[in-house]
């Protein structure tokens, strides 16, 4: 932003101030994605009630008004059909604001990892055979998803070395698409290909990493998306061999390791009064844990000390230094059945 355009901004907010307010949080621009409707019931339907949806009451509790600790005027959120690549990715001059754009990104929907590492899980996927989409039903351990089965939900089809790069996903709106994180992936470095819908051509961009731009904060509020333990809540590296493919100088990405139903979610209000009175992001976000399978990864720095790091200290309207070393990186999980904290570093 020009000096001109942002002393002209300055003067507008403060000759509007007592009539309007404006937020003071400038480095808080919040991005709520409630995706639970899917074209053509592509997905399963999975829409919850306000308390529960990021969509509504946290969004409403997060935009408070003009106190430092409230999300900043520019926030967006999005829901079902307008969360589609367009508002994810960063694709030049389409005029969307993208996931790199937000300071705290959280995203309601399917998710998933490729290969999950569970061993006897119940899944529904879609394979592209004959030139149709076929559905089927298997368990994770035998479909070896994304292995020596195709993950066709994607441009590069069929994507079929994922246990070398592995790679997190969030299912999208439209039909058999999805956007995906880590390895030769989406935010993976490098050139990338694309696709607005499974059946338009596919295009080639080159994305930024995620955090090289505003995002500090991830949530994947799906399941599995974020694996740092196996169900027994004993620790598995998969996460961070995807998400240190991406990682930029984003703070702290956070989600759940293992499925769940959506009537073990919590109400989200807690959450929001939490980020907003000063509570540790992580420590916040670990209260309204489902079900014992809650987890996050930080990018730190070295000499690590926990007492100091980002997990255990990052805030909401107080965020620490960025860090963009992709080497190190701490880990905290909810572990079953007993809801303790574990932890791990790397």
């Amino acid at each position: 932003m020009n000096r001109s355009l942002l002393l002209k901004l300055i003067i507008l907010c403060s000759s509007l101030l007592f009539i309007y307010g404006c937020p003071e949080n400038w480095k808080s621009e919040l991005g709520v994605y409630t995706l639970c409707d899917y074209e053509n019931d592509w997905k399963g339907n999975v829409c919850l009630s306000p308390a529960y949806d990021p969509y509504y009451d946290f969004w409403d509790i997060m935009n408070c008004g003009s106190s430092s600790e409230c999300a900043h005027s520019t926030s967006k959120r999005r829901l079902n059909s307008e969360v589609n690549l367009h508002t994810i990715l960063p694709i030049p001059d389409d005029g969307w604001k993208d996931w790199n754009q937000f300071d705290f990104v959280f995203f309601y929907g399917h998710n998933n990892m490729i290969v999950p590492p569970h061993p006897h899980d119940w899944f529904h996927y879609f394979n592209y055979e004959g030139g149709t989409w076929v559905s089927k039903y298997g368990y994770l351990d035998d479909i070896g998803w994304g292995d020596t089965t195709n993950f066709d939900y994607y441009a590069l089809r069929p994507i079929n070395y994922a246990e070398t790069y592995t790679g997190a996903l969030t299912y999208l709106y439209n039909e058999y698409t999805s956007s995906l994180l880590g390895g030769m992936y989406d935010y993976g470095g490098g050139g990338h290909f694309w696709r607005d819908h499974w059946y338009d051509t596919a295009q080639l961009l080159v994305y930024d990493q995620l955090g090289d731009n505003d995002l500090e904060w991830l949530f994947l509020h799906g399941c599995q998306a974020v694996i740092t333990a196996d169900e027994d809540g004993t620790y598995n590296p998969l996460g961070i061999s995807a998400f240190h493919w991406v990682q930029g100088k984003f703070h702290i990405v956070l989600g759940h390791y293992k499925s769940y139903y959506t009537s073990d979610l919590q109400p989200l209000s807690g959450f929001a009064y939490d980020l907003k009175s000063g509570v540790p992001i992580q420590t916040a976000y670990f209260d309204v844990d489902p079900d014992n399978n809650t987890s996050a990864i930080a990018s730190e720095t070295s000499p690590f000390n926990w007492a100091t790091s980002i997990m255990a200290t990052d805030q909401w309207a107080n965020p620490g230094p960025d860090y963009s070393d992709t080497s190190i990186f701490s880990q905290r999980w909810i572990t079953p059945p007993l809801g303790t904290v574990a932890q791990h570093w790397d």
